[in-house]
């Protein structure tokens, strides 16, 4: 954790108590079994106890503090970018990944993707930062899946966001939802109607995304019991890329 980033982070957790184990520390552990995808009580013993920093992963999952690290973070990013700092323009798609777990909830089977586990949906701005992130049931379609996804993005605070980019999945009654209630645009590229391979125009980097995340070792499968856990992997990956940009 570099200390510019380090100093935002510092802001939102507004915690000054003395403690053996800094809260810099315990985020840095967090990170570490992001990355290499260890188990928590496979932890190197110079790390900080792991039922210490399983305690504040649960607890900042449960509080929405990732999400909100991940949202100043993304600000912070765009504006070193000269970027403004709200997103106008937002491209979505989800990722089916298999799950470790037997007997879970949320878990189904994807037909198109042949893939039994989860799904990963996600939305992006123009650089490839996620902007917010849903998981549930693999089974479920794309356009149903979007409404909470969407619904949760306009929560968010991005005021310059009007306009979602989405492939074929994403069809005229979600469009004709998300007009009316959130006042979003969804915009559809349908693969079938290029001539032969083509990068799409702003959809590939939803896709470069994805593969950011495949760089994080927890998340080659979905080994989390919870789908809010596996949500709060997700923004930890992200926060761990910015983090190195800023």
């Amino acid at each position: 954790m570099t200390d510019s980033a380090w100093k935002v982070i510092e802001e939102i957790l507004a915690d000054k108590r003395k403690r053996k184990h800094s809260l810099r520390v315990i985020l840095n552990a967090l990170l570490y079994v992001t990355k290499t995808g260890c188990q928590w009580r496979q932890m190197p013993n110079d790390l900080p106890p792991w039922q210490l920093c399983y305690y504040y992963f649960s607890k900042w999952r449960d509080d929405g503090t990732w999400l909100k690290i991940n949202q100043k973070l993304v600000k912070r990013r765009r504006v070193k970018a000269k970027r403004e700092a709200s997103p106008s323009v937002g491209v979505i798609d989800s990722q089916s990944v298999k799950s470790s777990e037997w007997g879970v909830p949320h878990k189904g089977f994807d037909g198109h993707k042949k893939v039994n586990g989860r799904k990963r949906h996600i939305v992006v701005d123009t650089l490839g930062l996620i902007l917010i992130v849903v998981v549930h049931a693999a089974n479920r379609h794309d356009s149903k899946g979007a409404r909470k996804v969407l619904e949760r993005l306009a929560k968010q605070g991005y005021e310059r966001l009007s306009l979602i980019l989405g492939d074929s999945a994403y069809g005229k009654e979600l469009a004709k939802w998300a007009k009316k209630t959130l006042k979003l645009v969804i915009t559809a590229i349908k693969v079938s109607e290029l001539a032969g391979f083509q990068v799409v125009p702003m959809r590939w980097k939803v896709e470069r995304t994805f593969s950011w995340l495949n760089w994080s070792r927890r998340l080659s499968k979905d080994y989390e019991c919870d789908c809010s856990s596996a949500e709060s992997f997700v923004y930890l990956a992200n926060i761990y890329r910015i983090s190195r940009k800023i």
